[in-house]
């Protein structure tokens, strides 16, 4: 009995030494094109930064053993731990200083065995949610990154009018848009204290902006007047004609 038992514990300790470390090549699959959980945000991040926007990008490093993360955006600098969902599709950052190599090992054991236990049960997995000092970013899929362009915070191009031609001072207009929503993203990531999460939401949000000035979308204050829309007039006078 006590044979079999040892045998068991040795089988599940093998396994799961095997899946966090052996199984998987974590500096790989950190790599590639992610979307910010709950949000239209997409983050790039290659085998030495975690680019948020074109102007964003926070240096970074793994320990691959330990499963923490270091990054830095200027002076700044954070530190954390990182975990892959059970199918990888989900990276998880929860920030802080106090991880190490024994403490998410105990973290990442208490994981499992939740997770093996609703597996059994037939349990829907925990959820991981984004928040004080946790960034979740869920992978993106080849076609999904092809239709976001380079990978970077989405944004629109700006349509073509009814006949095909497109508006050049719409196109302008975005143009102004993009690159002021740009700059004060840089400028709320400079200002987050080395927080990723933070700066990850505040991307985000930026992109988010800069998507609807682009789609055209109306604001409470920035909205067009008839007489700044180029054929406005001409088409009122006509009409009134």
């Amino acid at each position: 009995m006590i044979f079999s038992l040892l045998i068991a514990v040795a089988a599940a300790v093998g396994l799961f030494s095997w899946d966090r470390w052996l199984r998987y090549d974590d500096a790989a699959e950190f790599q590639g094109s992610w979307q910010a959980h709950g949000t239209t945000g997409v983050v790039v991040i290659d085998g030495e930064r975690i680019s948020l926007t074109g102007d964003v990008a926070y240096s970074y490093q793994i320990d691959p053993m330990a499963k923490t993360v270091s990054f830095s955006f200027g002076s700044l600098e954070g530190q954390g731990r990182y975990r892959f969902s059970l199918d990888r599709s989900q990276l998880v950052i929860t920030e802080g200083a106090g991880y190490s190599w024994l403490s998410t090992l105990i973290d990442d054991i208490g994981w499992m065995a939740d997770q093996l236990t609703r597996f059994v049960q037939g349990q829907p997995q925990v959820e991981a949610l984004p928040g004080d000092g946790v960034t979740v970013l869920d992978r993106l899929s080849s076609d999904a990154t092809a239709a976001q362009g380079d990978g970077t915070l989405a944004q629109e191009e700006p349509a073509a009018d009814a006949g095909g031609k497109s508006d050049g001072a719409a196109a302008d207009d975005v143009a102004g848009a993009n690159d002021v929503a740009e700059v004060g993203g840089a400028n709320d990531a400079s200002g987050a204290d080395g927080d990723l999460a933070e700066g990850v939401a505040e991307a985000s949000a930026a992109g988010a902006d800069d998507a609807q000035g682009a789609l055209g979308a109306p604001s409470a204050s920035g909205a067009p007047s008839a007489s700044d829309t180029p054929g406005a007039s001409d088409e009122t006078s006509d009409a009134a004609l």
